[in-house]
């Protein structure tokens, strides 16, 4: 069976990825191809330059040396103009450019060992624009421009931000390549996570399911979880769609709730939980159900044996 591996977005929880994929390699899991969205656009690329398990090794690897530094900068200037309206962003692109020029294992979208396909948004149009060829760094750059917190980008005459208000998970895409077997590898799931920076004083934090049902304090964060909601339902859909057009596989995850998306110091830990939980649910997979409304988990909605209930994620 011709298989994709689907990775969403998921800002710094993009780290779970390098674990699940670490399992799935593990399990002779293989992709022919990879479809990326944002932090998961970033992570398909390095695995189509080495689709193997020592190419998941390198790629946990690069997630624990990331720092916040690599790729969110604190510029006070450019976060105070965007505050006071005179920027369409808070934070600059160039630290994470310069980052992926470094890392990535290839100049061309098209030079990887697999099919590697990348997601971004049309800002214009609210299209989703996918990249699988020509040079690499522009399209993954825009793939990751969280709106209004990175720049848009101009790529080919058409200005583009992040892929997931456009297509979240991109399973559809998948499929229209050929895909009869899809694993979806999320940056953030249901399972429970225990998180300890610093053993000696006691300092971390635990990641509950499901996430308290208060609101967002501050108007960026409702604003935020809106559109995360509107990209929840939409990939839902899509699920609900091509279930009966693939085999079609929800890798679970642990949870990130209460965790923050611009910190890379919980990476390790995530790798980690990430690994164990998809080694453990692998040997017992059963394929999303065809012809009923599922979560974004992929399970029955309603199906209380789970506990699932739906959550906005992050970038």
């Amino acid at each position: 069976m011709r298989t994709a591996w689907v990775m969403p977005g998921g800002s710094t929880f993009g780290a779970i990825q390098a674990g699940l994929a670490t399992a799935l390699f593990e399990a002779g899991i293989v992709p022919d191809l990879v479809v990326g969205t944002s932090a998961g656009s970033l992570n398909a690329a390095w695995l189509a330059g080495d689709p193997t398990t020592r190419g998941a090794e390198k790629l946990r690897d690069l997630w624990k040396s990331m720092r916040r530094a690599d790729v969110f900068p604190i510029q006070p200037t450019r976060i105070l103009a965007g505050k006071l309206g005179l920027s369409n962003h808070v934070m600059g692109n160039h630290g994470l450019a310069r980052w992926l020029h470094e890392t990535l294992p290839f100049r061309r979208l098209e030079q990887g060992v697999i099919p590697l396909t990348v997601t971004a948004t049309d800002l214009d149009t609210g299209d989703a624009v996918y990249f699988e060829d020509g040079p690499a760094l522009p399209p993954l750059v825009a793939s990751c421009s969280i709106p209004g917190m990175f720049p848009p980008v101009e790529v080919g005459g058409r200005w583009l931000v992040d892929g997931g208000p456009a297509a979240f998970m991109p399973i559809s895409r998948a499929v229209e390549q050929g895909a009869q077997r899809v694993f979806v590898l999320p940056c953030g799931g249901t399972e429970p996570f225990e998180f300890t920076q610093d053993r000696r004083r006691g300092i971390g934090s635990i990641a509950t399911w499901p996430p308290p049902k208060t609101p967002p304090r501050s108007i960026s964060g409702v604003n935020g979880a809106a559109l995360g909601a509107a990209m929840v339902s939409a990939a839902r859909l899509d699920m609900q769609v091509n279930a009966p057009r693939c085999e079609l596989y929800v890798v679970p995850a642990p949870s990130i709730v209460g965790l923050s998306p611009y910190s890379f110091a919980h990476s390790g830990a995530l790798i980690d939980s990430a690994w164990r939980v998809a080694r453990s649910w692998l040997p017992a997979a059963t394929p999303v159900p065809a012809g009923r409304p599922v979560t974004i988990a992929g399970k029955p909605v309603g199906d209380e044996q789970f506990g699932i209930t739906d959550s906005a994620p992050a970038f």
